[in-house]
């Protein structure tokens, strides 16, 4: 009897410890259940109240683990409202220039700190993981500020102080655009994947050297990228871009410049005539991208730049549209960039250039090709700690005119010289000068009838307002034809006599001409035309240096 009884309280004593652990569950699955719900309101409160009503967060799937420290939602919108930021912006409050509309996926959080949270310590956790974000990203306001403040300065909140071991966004997409102007993405990525290494957003994170961004690391590859430039004339697209902070490098492929108007459709944008430009370049890469220093100091320093396979047509309307406005030389732009700049290096693989232009009276484009273009450039900057007078940037180049004629060239020049102070060297070798007829014929109205040239070798110093050099030019059997303007290559009676007076008693045959004559060296002295660009410049001096040779020095106008 009394074994049945004590074997009867102990059954009722694991009945009680039972009911004791089914009620403290059910209390605490309960408290988690408030705790969920009063949480998720808070997160939406605080959200609509410290965006001053400028935001509403929506959360679904919402889903805390306290003990576990983990966080999950099955998606999130997060919308702006942009009658409420006018609203505040007429009421002369302070409004932020860019808003965010963005909606996502799953969303994890794990290892986080709910005590540091709600202490208003900051947020940190252990990882962040989202999946599917589609980010809108709305300018409200142009940036007038002419310095702005490290990130950890101007945060407020919760996420100041805030560390993340680990971020992971994974198929995302993201579209930037103006408020005035909705219809158009400034720019876009369709598709990217976003990682990053522990970041931790304080003053220490900022200044050190081996972090960018906050963060030990930022790892990037996104497809799908198209960029509008701000006057609307071009779009820059490229294919795929990668990109990661700790290795520092960053590559793009398929990258693409397109006009988004015909030619004259932009000449008549500008009012004038402009450089209708195309650019297509299968793969740029960059290594040794300093990015730290541009997160600290804006900076952007390249130890090396490899350009493969660019092939860059460009074609200008002359004939209908005047030029206008004088045309910057590289000194003046490096001068007036806001962001200072060092490219140690830059090399181009197998270039192709080829150069149009119609010219007033011509019947059709001239053109020119540069063909297996490669180059080499050292020490482009901006920044006086690398360049000066005596460090210029120096600009190697090889390439064949027309794919015949092998010609090279180095440029010396100092980006921070006040008077656009730069020199010119290089070398022609052998070939046929009929190989310039497509060039000459259509927008000079002169044509090579036959020649040849054995080398040549000139140099130039040049300035903003005038060029100074001497052209040798080593040539046999030189004949030139005048042609009539607007007839597409033909001859008129003057023309024809004219040109063969010119050739009897004008231009010199040869250089050197009879046995044991020395040859002659053309003299280059060219005024620059402001309005025209530097490459046009540049040609400038090597035609007068030609003409100066030939015998036409000051004559060929008047022919």
């Amino acid at each position: 009897m009394r074994k049945q009884k004590n074997t009867g309280n102990k059954a009722k004593h694991w009945l009680k410890i039972g009911a004791w652990i089914v009620g403290v569950a059910l209390l605490l699955f309960a408290g988690l259940i408030f705790f969920t719900d009063w949480l998720e309101r808070k997160l939406e409160h605080t959200v609509a109240q410290q965006s001053n009503g400028v935001y509403s967060l929506q959360l679904y799937g919402f889903q805390v683990s306290p003990f576990a420290g983990a966080v999950s939602a099955d998606s999130l919108s997060l919308v702006p409202d942009y009658a409420r930021w006018e609203e505040l912006r007429s009421q002369k409050k302070e409004v932020s220039r860019t808003l965010l509309d963005l909606s996502t996926g799953t969303v994890d959080l794990t290892g986080l700190n709910f005590l540091k949270m709600l202490l208003g310590k900051g947020v940190s956790l252990d990882r962040l993981a989202v999946e599917r974000p589609d980010l809108l990203l709305t300018l409200m306001q142009e940036d007038t500020t002419q310095q702005h403040k490290p990130l950890h300065q101007t945060v407020r909140g919760m996420l100041k102080g805030m560390r993340v071991g680990a971020m992971d966004i994974n198929s995302a997409r993201l579209r930037y655009r103006k408020y005035a102007v909705t219809s158009v993405n400034l720019f876009s990525m369709q598709r990217f994947d976003f990682a990053v290494n522990d970041f931790q957003l304080d003053s220490q994170s900022f200044a050190a050297s081996n972090r960018a961004y906050y963060a030990q690391n930022i790892t990037l590859q996104g497809t799908g990228i198209q960029y509008l430039f701000p006057d609307g004339a071009y779009q820059l697209t490229s294919d795929t871009l990668r990109l990661s902070t700790a290795q520092r490098n960053l590559r793009l492929q398929q990258l693409m410049l397109t006009p988004t108007k015909a030619p004259a459709e932009l000449a008549r944008s500008k009012g004038k005539a402009v450089s209708y430009m195309q650019l297509d370049v299968p793969e740029i890469r960059l290594t040794g991208l300093d990015y730290p220093a541009h997160s600290r100091e804006n900076s952007f320093e390249v130890r090396h730049v490899a350009v493969r396979e660019p092939a860059l047509r460009v074609f200008k309307d002359k004939q209908n549209f005047k030029n206008k406005g004088a045309q910057p030389l590289p000194h003046e732009l490096a001068q007036h960039m806001k962001a200072k700049f060092c490219l140690d290096s830059v090399e181009i693989e197998n270039g192709f250039i080829r150069y149009a232009e119609l010219v007033p009276k011509a019947i059709k484009r001239g053109h020119i090709n540069l063909q297996n273009l490669h180059m080499t450039l050292r020490n482009v900057s901006n920044m006086p700690r690398y360049t000066s007078d005596k460090k210029p940037a120096v600009i190697k180049a090889t390439g064949k005119v027309m794919g015949k004629v092998q010609m090279q060239m180095t440029v010396y020049m100092p980006l921070l010289n006040k008077n656009g102070y730069h020199r010119i060297e290089g070398e022609i070798k052998s070939g046929n000068p009929e190989i310039l007829n497509p060039i000459l014929a259509p927008t000079a109205f002169v044509r090579f009838e036959k020649g040849y040239v054995n080398s040549g070798r000139f140099e130039v110093e040049l300035t903003n307002k005038q060029a100074v050099g001497s052209l040798r030019l080593l040539y046999q059997n030189l004949k030139i034809d005048i042609l009539s303007k607007g007839t597409g290559g033909e001859q008129s009676f003057g023309k024809k006599v004219l040109t063969a007076l010119a050739n009897l008693a004008v231009i010199k045959e040869s250089n050197p001409g009879d046995k044991g004559e020395k040859p002659r060296i053309g003299k280059i002295n060219v005024t620059r035309n402001p309005e025209n660009s530097v490459f046009s410049y540049w040609v400038d001096c090597l035609m007068d240096g030609f003409m100066s040779s030939a015998g036409l020095g000051g004559k060929a106008e008047k022919l």
